[in-house]
Order: C-alpha cells, then structure tokens, then sequence
C-alpha cells in the first residue's frame, strides 16, 4: 500500500496513476488542497486497488499521524510513502524501518528528508528565526 502527500506546488495525479497501473494494492492520497485528493480517489478506485483520498499537510506531524492510521484501518499496512513536490518526487520504503524503534518517529524522520529533497530551498518554510533581542 502507497501514501502520496502532495505538496504546496506539486502534482500527485501522474505518480498515483502511475502506482495504480503498476498494481499498488491501495493508496491513500493527501493534498493540501480541500478536494483533490478526493476526486483523484474517485477516479482511480478499483476493485483490488482501493484508493483514499484525504486533505492534509505533511507539514506537520499530526497530520502525519492521521494519515498513517487512516491507511493502516482503510487500507493496510503502508509499504511505500510518497512525496511529490515542485521540484519533483520521492518515495521512501517502510520496509526498510527497524522494527525496534518508533515507527511514526521513523516516518516523521523520513517524510522530512523527503520534503527536503523536492521543495527548493527558497521555498523551504523558515523553522529557527532568532529572537531580535
């Protein structure tokens, strides 16, 4: 089972279609924006490749989390967790998390990577301004 998180200014349509031909046995779609991810779902839902779509920000660790359980009740465990911003895509394996450590602790840590790797720099949301003193 596929995650797909759509970032601000990426396009997730072609990377979920491109799953959904390929066999994905389910995908959960978020984008940021209120009804894409829904219609997208709506199109590509099949039998033996149920798709989920969902608005959320993969920006912030709660809707990770959300995201995470409504894949695991909706479609099962994740395999694969997508990202597809403007300056491209990433997909991370899940089978590779050790099993000993916290699994949404591990997700948060490779979704981060992942956002860093297809959001420009001049893009990337400021996180530690100092204080003017």
């Amino acid at each position: 089972m596929v995650v797909i998180a759509v970032l601000d200014g990426g396009e997730g349509g072609d990377l979920a279609r491109r799953f959904s031909a390929a066999g994905a046995a389910g995908l959960l779609i978020a984008d940021l924006r209120p009804g894409v991810a829904e219609d997208l779902a709506a199109e590509l839902d099949r039998p033996g490749c149920p798709v989920v779509g969902v608005s959320g920000d993969v920006h912030h660790p709660a809707d990770i989390a959300a995201l995470v359980d409504t894949a695991a009740k909706h479609l099962g465990p994740i395999d694969l967790f997508a990202v597809a911003g403007p300056d491209g895509e990433r997909v991370v394996q899940l089978v590779e998390l050790p099993g000993h450590l916290d699994p949404l602790a591990e997700v948060l840590a490779l979704v981060g990577e992942a956002i860093g790797e297809v959001v420009p720099a001049q893009r990337r949301p400021v996180t530690d301004v100092p204080l003017a003193g």
